[in-house]
């Protein structure tokens, strides 16, 4: 990420107050900062309702009439097509009915539903989505509607998500999303009778200079649902920078990864990493300190050196596997539940970077004044971070991810400013870049 001076000038002006403890109206002109963030992102008229989600959640209630034990999964497409994505999965017992939430992309207006038994077969359903309760009923007098098939020769591939960050907040950014990349996948299983979720965090890009560190909230569950906890770190340790000391972003910072308690509340944070230079890297230091490079974010030219400024690395894959106490927790967690968030630092104080729905969470510390009436003064409808349903192939180093201001549409996805002003239009934008040449 490529900071504007003038901008950066502008926002240090309007923002410096509230990192003071004075509450005087006159050191902080909230309209004044919502102009600010206005005019410089590069869409103009955005939807007021835009929440700047890919995904839904859908209810889900199924019954299954048939005797025996079952694997129910919910896919994207058809199970028998090589691009369908498994969206959700747990054990369930035939003679049952279920009620269940599932994720499933924005862009999807209907998905498949199946059930796979100890035989090795597999009953699927292609259901239509509505907004209230999907019924989806597994016997005999329903099974017309059932492809069968043999599931012990396809291969199930858990459907991915990418969330994608600028690193200056409360700053306008130049909105190449490309600051901080992770990819996410939720997989479900059953062993020994214990119910285990996993979280692969998948470390894809870092598209600035600055040190940006990052963890992960899973909201609504505490430590009284989760029995243990096991970490699969690729990178050695490199997740882990050690000489901060008290300079730390991540408070109390422990090689045991032990989870934290977000301020005043129980959710329980994962650590994901404490420099994100650093753990992408493999540990490369330049004098002593993390190496400052683009990673994964300049696409270099055929015939010409690497750029200086810009290097590749191979992504870095960490898993997060625990168990859970909780048949509900277990059926209805997805990727609706993990607020994967950075930190970042700004005018001596340590600031958050969270997707839409959690933009204003404070989980480590309180980085902002409250307004009287005890809102934030940041709660407006920008975005610093977006999830994207798949595996996003995010903006080159400066480009923008989309603009749509007056006459002049550009940046990396033109449907991106469609979708921003009118959220129901143009929702698979992030499917068609402009060319190759201009995502990575």
């Amino acid at each position: 990420m490529i900071r504007t001076k003038s901008l950066f000038v502008i926002g240090l002006t309007a923002i410096a107050a509230t990192m003071t403890s004075c509450k005087e109206a006159n050191l902080f002109d909230e309209n004044d900062y919502q102009e600010i963030v206005k005019n410089s992102f590069p869409v103009q008229n955005i939807d007021p309702l835009q929440d700047w989600s890919t995904i839904k959640k859908y209810s889900f209630r199924v019954g299954i009439n048939y005797s025996g034990k079952y694997k129910l999964k919910f896919y994207s497409e058809n199970p028998m097509m090589a691009s369908a994505r498994v969206l959700n999965t747990c054990d369930v017992e035939g003679g049952r009915t279920y009620s269940l939430l599932t994720t499933v992309p924005s862009v999807l207006d209907d998905i498949y539903v199946a059930i796979a038994g100890e035989d090795g077969l597999q009953r699927t359903k292609s259901i239509a989505l509505t907004s209230a309760i999907n019924d989806v009923v597994f016997s005999e007098a329903t099974s017309e509607d059932e492809i069968v098939s043999d599931a012990t020769k396809q291969v199930d591939i858990t459907h991915t998500y990418t969330f994608c960050f600028e690193s200056n907040f409360p700053q306008p950014g130049d909105y190449d999303f490309n600051d901080a990349v992770m990819g996410v996948k939720v997989n479900k299983t059953i062993e020994n009778g214990n119910k285990y979720i996993s979280i692969e965090v998948k470390s894809r890009a870092v598209g600035t200079m600055t040190r940006v560190a990052a963890a992960m909230r899973l909201s609504g569950i505490n430590a009284s649902q989760v029995a243990n906890t096991e970490y699969e770190r690729s990178g050695d340790k490199y997740y882990f920078f050690p000489q901060y000391g008290k300079q730390d972003m991540l408070p109390n910072f422990r090689e045991n990864n032990e989870f934290f308690t977000m301020l005043n509340a129980t959710d329980l944070v994962i650590p994901i990493y404490n420099d994100a230079h650093y753990f992408i890297s493999d540990g490369a230091t330049v004098a002593a300190l993390p190496a400052r490079f683009y990673y994964n974010t300049i696409i270099k030219e055929e015939g010409k050196l690497e750029s200086e400024m810009g290097m590749d690395v191979v992504e870095k894959s960490q898993t997060f596997r625990f168990a859970v106490n909780s048949d509900d927790l277990f059926r209805n967690f997805s990727i609706n539940d993990i607020d994967l968030f950075i930190l970042e630092e700004f005018n001596g104080s340590v600031f958050e970077v969270h997707t839409q729905p959690y933009k204003t969470a404070e989980v480590f510390k309180e980085w902002a004044n409250k307004r009287v009436d005890g809102g934030s003064p940041y709660n407006n409808n920008y975005p610093w971070a977006l999830l994207i349903e798949g595996d996003f192939r995010y903006p080159v180093e400066g480009l923008n991810i989309g603009k749509s201001q007056g006459n002049v549409i550009g940046g990396a996805y033109l449907g991106f400013g469609q979708w921003a002003q009118h959220r129901n239009v143009s929702k698979d934008w992030y499917n068609h870049p402009q060319g190759s040449d201009v995502v990575y």
